[in-house]
């Protein structure tokens, strides 16, 4: 060997030894591993810019706004709830307010309102909320305000919604018309070009004068149309850009439907003439299957039912058809009942990723975005400063992409640290409806402390405002990921960076297995997790919910609700980390079958006859019923049974009119949708009138209803009740309670 080699040779064992001594060496090209991902199909959760909303007066002054007044028909308090705790109950996060003017029709606005706005705003952000607003001038009516006016008036709310951005969804053009709709208004015949640059300067106007980041929905489709068949600016208009709307602008713009599935044209939405020409229902559906941003996302699109339901459907075809093809983000949940009553009664089978369900339930999972993890591709170990890579495969089961801007930042955490990294390549609106495939990102770790960190993707609310609270971030649809406290989505519970010493490695997987189902109880068990430390426990998820940390590989899950579930199983060691998921195991619970009720049958609700229709019971006498929330008020019959959907109001009655001096127990077969539901209403009969929690069970016991369905036997000697002139039974509700019950049949045995 030359001189010079034996130097090269001694300098590497030099450095080989050298960083033996550091620590393990990192690999020249950093090893991946890629995870899969259990999805969650079937769960109702909340997420940020999407889903149904309701409607509240956001102005909660009546000196300044006569909405928020008891004076008004049809006044709710409820409305004025800065807590918005009916809108937080449902689980949305979306609320809708107008912004009514109809007092300054001709005056400037006053400042206590233009404050009342912002204290109502800053409410939004209190309780991690975003809103819709609407600008409206009058109710139900016809507005003539002059063009100057509403300019002046978009001026005078611009810094309130400047200052308020964040909290913005979007805007709906408003300004025009009864209800700020567009119609009823010299400004907003279709068929009148003189009117045309009214309503395009107004649009123009309110985007010029809002930030980039709000939305703006238009009412009618054909407007849309007509502003982007402008090319010169319209006479005296002043507008930046020569008043001609930029690509920036026509991006912000969309659509809110006010009359969806009300009859073939939803109520005139699709079929008004046009001085451009005519075009029929299916053209203009079509512009609004076809709406894009230039950069590849959905436009806002939204609105709500009205109090008809000629294009909706018992199958709920039709409503699934346009809310996927015209990419529908949100949906007032307020109104009209006549189409959501009829989309909590429709049972939806089974359908690709869906499973069987309620329509609405399929709804409130599927409006707007649901972004679901299959698999990620990561670095498993870097060096602080080094490059990280990072790809991945998601499915968005939802309805539309993500509207609005947001980041997407991968998120190193060991308790201590926190270090976000921004994947600024990527722009999720672009993940649209399917399949979604995220290229190989690449990204320079900061100077970081060594150790074992969690990884998670973070994707934020555009306004860093907003960042700190969780509720403006987005969840994936995936088991056993989300982090509630920090809102981000954990990706792995073991990353190494540098070197770590210690419990650095989470458990493996389990296996697990479910026994045999017996009622409503589930027997589970697993395999035993590994650990190179030791395992201190597992965590049993149902349906993407935890539901038990048992230490053993056993558990089993009672009182499970009838219905398919899913469920899997993580193991979790000393220092924290979670095994990746066991695999996903589903079962089914069958509910008992509906035995015929025995004795003299006053209501069975097997269809004969047919209720309410016939509004005769099995005896031939009147029943009914009214103030349901349900079928128009008198409740809905599905599959053999009476479901009574109530909010501190409802009625039933059925008349009796016969002597039951024979029988000893009246028995109704009852079941609530979360049990508990007894001291909700009360039951009349024979001259006895009790909540029913009240009356007296052979043995001195009380009706307690159950999510399931039971037989409660009435005494009727022992509660008071006339056997010989029972009169007519009827349920009242106005007793503060909010829910459903059941009744599968009422009966004298």
């Amino acid at each position: 060997m030359r001189p010079i080699q034996r130097v090269r040779a001694a300098a590497v064992a030099a450095a080989v030894l050298a960083l033996s001594l550091l620590g393990p060496a990192l690999p020249a090209q950093a090893a991946t591993t890629t995870a899969t991902y259990t999805g969650d199909y079937a769960t109702v959760f909340t997420n940020p810019e999407r889903g149904f909303h309701n409607r509240y007066e956001i102005i909660n002054d009546p000196s300044v706004n006569d909405y928020a007044s008891n004076t008004i028909p049809g006044f709710n308090p409820d409305m004025l709830d800065r807590t918005f705790a009916r809108a937080k109950a449902d689980g949305n996060t979306l609320i809708h307010s107008y912004l009514h003017l109809d007092k300054y029709q001709t005056t400037d606005l006053p400042q206590a309102l233009l404050d009342n706005l912002g204290t109502g705003l800053a409410a939004i952000r209190a309780q991690g909320l975003k809103i819709v607003l609407r600008t409206a001038y009058v109710w139900d009516g016809y507005s003539a305000v002059t063009e100057p006016q509403m300019e002046r008036h978009i001026d005078q709310l611009a810094p309130v919604l400047a200052a308020n951005a964040d909290v913005i969804m979007h805007l709906e053009a408003g300004f025009f018309g009864a209800w700020g709709e567009w119609h009823s208004s010299p400004y907003t015949a279709s068929s009148e070009e003189s009117q045309a640059p009214v309503r395009y300067r107004l649009v123009k106007k309110l985007l010029s004068s809002t930030p980039a980041s709000i939305p703006v929905a238009i009412r009618y489709p054909i407007f849309n149309y007509e502003f982007a068949q402008r090319t010169s600016p319209p006479a005296g208009c002043t507008l930046p850009n020569n008043c001609l709307l930029t690509t920036a602008e026509f991006d912000r713009l969309g659509f809110h439907d006010d009359c969806f599935l009300a009859d073939s044209a939803d109520m005139g939405t699709y079929d008004q003439n046009s001085w451009l020409g005519w075009f029929d229902v299916a053209q203009k559906k079509q512009w609004v299957y076809d709406y894009v941003t230039s950069t590849g996302g959905n436009k806002i699109v939204g609105g709500e039912t009205c109090n008809a339901s000629g294009g909706n459907d018992t199958a709920g075809v039709n409503a699934q058809y346009e809310l996927s093809h015209q990419h529908w983000t949100e949906i007032n949940a307020d109104y009209a009942a006549v189409n959501t009553d009829l989309w909590k009664n429709v049972n939806t089978a089974a359908s690709g990723a869906d499973p069987a369900e309620t329509l609405y339930h399929r709804i409130q999972r599927k409006l707007g975005y649901r972004l679901r993890l299959a698999d990620a591709t990561f670095t498993n170990a870097a060096a602080p400063g080094s490059g990280f890579t990072f790809s991945a495969h998601l499915v968005n089961d939802g309805y539309a992409g993500i509207i609005k801007p947001r980041p997407v930042y991968l998120v190193f955490d060991n308790g201590t640290n926190r270090y976000n990294v921004q994947l600024t390549g990527l722009d999720p609106r672009t993940w649209k409806s399917g399949a979604v495939t995220v290229p190989t990102q690449t990204v320079t770790l900061p100077a970081m402390a060594s150790g074992s960190y969690k990884l998670a993707l973070w994707l934020p609310d555009q306004a860093t405002g907003l960042r700190g609270n969780a509720a403006y971030s987005v969840r994936l649809a995936n088991t056993g990921t989300w982090d509630a406290a920090k809102g981000f989505n954990v990706l792995a519970n073991a990353v190494t960076v540098g070197t770590c010493t210690g419990d650095c490695t989470p458990p493996t997987a389990s296996t697990l297995s479910a026994g045999t189902v017996n009622g409503q109880s589930v027997p589970l068990t697993w395999t035993g997790a590994t650990d190179n430390v030791g395992v201190t426990g597992y965590r049993l998820y149902r349906d993407g919910a935890l539901v038990a940390s048992p230490t053993g590989t056993s558990y089993t899950d009672t009182n499970v609700p009838y219905g398919t579930h899913s469920y899997t199983v993580t193991a979790r060691d000393a220092a924290g980390y979670d095994s990746p998921s066991s695999n996903s195991v589903t079962v089914t619970l069958t509910q008992p079958t509906q035995p015929p009720p025995t004795g003299l049958v006053l209501d069975d609700f097997d269809g004969t006859p047919a209720y309410p229709s016939a509004a005769k019971n099995d005896l031939g006498r009147w029943t009914g019923g009214n103030c349901f929330l349900n079928g128009s008020g008198n409740g809905v019959v599905s599959g053999g049974a009476l479901a009574l959907q109530y909010n501190n109001c409802g009625w039933f009655g059925s008349d009796v009119g016969q002597d039951v001096s024979g029988y000893t127990y009246l028995v109704v077969r009852v079941k609530g949708a979360s049990g508990g539901e007894q001291a909700h209403f009360s039951l009349s009969i024979g001259g006895t009138t009790k909540v029913f929690g009240d009356f007296v069970l052979d043995g001195g016991g009380h009706p307690a209803i159950t999510a399931s369905y039971q037989d409660i036997k009435v005494p009727m000697v022992a509660n008071g009740i006339n056997r010989a002139s029972p009169s007519q039974l009827a349920l009242g509700f106005w007793y503060g309670g909010n829910s459903t019950i059941t009744v599968d049949s009422i009966a004298f045995q």
